[in-house]
């Protein structure tokens, strides 16, 4: 089981984690939890987040602790009618990200559960086509807003999903070459998620598994506690059957 890596963390500088995720402290953590390959990853949202970036890289420059630290980004959705996202091609040879990790974060103005559903799945086959994407990130998530809205009520178990939504994404998945995330803080500890859609979650994993599809492993961390949830994800994954060699490992980065 690869409960050595976390392939998705955040950091104090974009603004999304908490101060507890300044780089060098996340680094001492990573180090003290025995993880051996990181990446951080976090948000390029916008222009907002340009300097911030920057100053990431310049963080991590010269870093020689026992980690192997992989350089990379997140990015989400800019244009859900194309399906474009908010770092391109131009982006990634800018700031050299030898990892690109994204897909939707929201509902996009959809209402009807149906249509949710429906929006969700084309922007994830999107994503996953785009050819900057190395993983698509936590499938089926949505905020805590959602619920809070009402929105997302019915979204109880993911009995509602259609099986031939599973094998487009995963065909699509094979035929890229795109890992799909085992997201421990936005799956598996998730406020809404209730046990019977982690049940779910698990079978969607093992049908994607079933269907050539590799995987990462991360804990979304926003908060330095939360590191350790990686470990969760790798489990998560081990209890589906997915096997060591189904996890992607991305080259490190030359500090």
């Amino acid at each position: 089981m690869r409960n050595d890596l976390d392939l998705h963390i955040h950091t104090a500088r974009v603004g999304c984690a908490n101060e507890t995720m300044a780089v060098p402290a996340l680094l001492e953590r990573c180090e003290q939890l025995g993880y051996t390959h990181i990446a951080i990853t976090d948000h390029l949202n916008g222009p907002q987040h340009l300097e911030a970036q920057k100053l990431i890289r310049e963080d991590l420059r010269g870093y020689d602790g026992p980690l192997a630290v992989t350089w990379g980004v997140e990015c989400t959705v800019a244009d859900p009618a194309e399906g474009t996202l908010t770092v391109t091609e131009e982006l990634v040879e800018e700031f050299s990200y030898d990892f690109v990790i994204g897909g939707p974060h929201g509902r996009y103005g959809e209402e009807d559960p149906d249509a949710i559903i429906a929006t969700q799945h084309r922007l994830l086959l999107a994503t996953v086509r785009n050819p900057i994407i190395n993983a698509v990130v936590h499938p089926w998530w949505f905020s805590r807003v959602e619920w809070e809205r009402g929105t997302m009520n019915w979204f109880e178990d993911m009995s509602r999903i259609p099986g031939w939504h599973v094998e487009e994404l995963a065909a699509a998945c094979v035929e890229t070459g795109t890992a799909v995330e085992m997201n421990a803080s936005a799956i598996i500890h998730h406020a809404r998620f209730t046990q019977r859609m982690l049940d779910d979650y698990r079978e969607y994993i093992v049908a994607l598994y079933e269907r050539g599809v590799n995987f990462t492993v991360c804990s979304d961390a926003h908060d330095i506690e939360n590191l350790v949830r990686a470990k969760d994800a790798a489990k998560f994954l081990a209890d589906a059957g997915v096997p060591d060699e189904r996890i992607v490992v991305p080259e490190p980065t030359e500090l």
